[in-house]
């Protein structure tokens, strides 16, 4: 159990430090600010569930 965890958790940090990345580069573009970046949550959805499950033909047009 203990080796599941450490595996998602691993996971889990990758994807915040993606998406800190995406939102220093977000903000390089937008003169610092972070307003009308995507949220953390929308982002976890977006990579966790639409990469996996969905369609790959539509996640292109549909950011991500």
């Amino acid at each position: 159990m203990s080796f599941s965890y450490q595996t998602q958790r691993s996971q889990f940090n990758k994807l915040a430090r993606n998406y800190m990345e995406y939102l220093n580069l977000y903000k390089q573009f937008n003169n610092g600010s972070a307003v009308g970046a995507t949220p953390f949550s929308e982002f976890y959805w977006r990579v966790i569930y639409y990469s996996r499950y969905s369609d790959v033909r539509r996640v292109g047009p549909n950011g991500l």
